[in-house]
């Protein structure tokens, strides 16, 4: 039964890693791993090629670290040969120190993950780089070119480049968005503050009105002659007063509005303008 069980999971895991996978390393980078041993170096470049990516080339210890920890999350105890983007261009010589160099840059490789004994170069037909099995730690070999392993590709620079500059980008648009909300809030919050004293004035004064246009009413109706004629024009003057304060309080209500409204639409379009820099459709330095 056990073995059995055993059986049905490498089955799994067989089929599992039959189909190239992405994954993602703790520095960001994404990595297409196929563990399919098919694939010569050329026709491993290609396959990466095709897919507008690249052989991985690893730089530095830091990116090393990172997709060694990935290979031992997807492998864990059955590591398997898979190629990198590196050869030594054919050189015959069987020497450990000779030159190797990077496949998309042609540039020579400066970090090195050799395992113990490599690169060996038997035969004088070991030429390409490869992370080797049998190593702990995912340490690097040569081998023939023609042999057929997995590989590992990996977003060419230019498109890390331009997707790490797309973030860049989005944080820039969402701070700048943030901070146009944030100030908005603000200012509306202090000109609605403003309307809704302004109106609150003019409610208060029509309130006036009405008691005056009452106590017309009233002398009126009891017809009490020369005292009520003169206690009618006082209230009337009154009443004018309070209309022309209403008026000003309207059109100060109407101004403020105005204020409002323009401050918004101007920050609002000065944000838009900047976020189009940003995203480089625009240049703001043209006439």
């Amino acid at each position: 039964m056990a073995a059995l069980k055993y059986l049905l999971a490498v089955l799994f895991v067989g089929v599992a890693l039959a189909e190239p996978q992405w994954y993602n390393s703790k520095d960001g980078r994404r990595y297409l791993i196929d563990a399919e041993q098919k694939y010569n170096w050329l026709s491993a470049q290609q396959a990466c090629a095709r897919r507008n990516l690249q052989l991985v080339e690893i730089k530095s210890e830091d990116k090393n670290e990172a997709l060694v920890e990935v290979l031992s999350s997807v492998f864990r105890k059955r590591p398997i040969n898979l190629w990198l983007g590196a050869n030594d261009e054919f050189n015959t010589k069987k020497d450990a120190r000779r030159p190797f160099y990077w496949s998309s840059s042609g540039k020579r490789m400066d970090f090195t993950n050799w395992a113990d004994g490599s690169p060996a170069n038997a035969g004088s037909n070991e030429h390409c780089v490869h992370i080797c099995a049998k190593t702990k730690n995912y340490k690097w070999s040569d081998l023939p070119c023609t042999e057929q392993i997995g590989m590992i590709c990996e977003e060419q620079p230019a498109y890390n480049t331009h997707r790490q500059s797309l973030q860049d980008k989005g944080q820039k648009v969402m701070d700048i968005t943030k901070k146009l909300f944030g100030s908005q809030q603000q200012e509306q919050k202090k000109s609605m503050d403003k309307l809704i004293r302004l109106i609150g004035q003019v409610v208060k004064k029509n309130n006036e009105i009405s008691r005056y246009m009452e106590k017309i009413e009233s002398n009126m109706s009891q017809g009490n002659g020369r005292s009520a004629e003169l206690r009618n024009k006082e209230l009337r003057s009154y009443i004018e007063a309070a209309l022309k304060t209403v008026r000003e309080l309207d059109e100060e209500i109407q101004e403020a509005a105005q204020k409002m409204n323009t401050k918004f639409s101007k920050d609002f379009n000065d944000v838009q303008k900047t976020i189009e820099y940003i995203m480089g459709n625009k240049n703001e330095d043209k006439e």
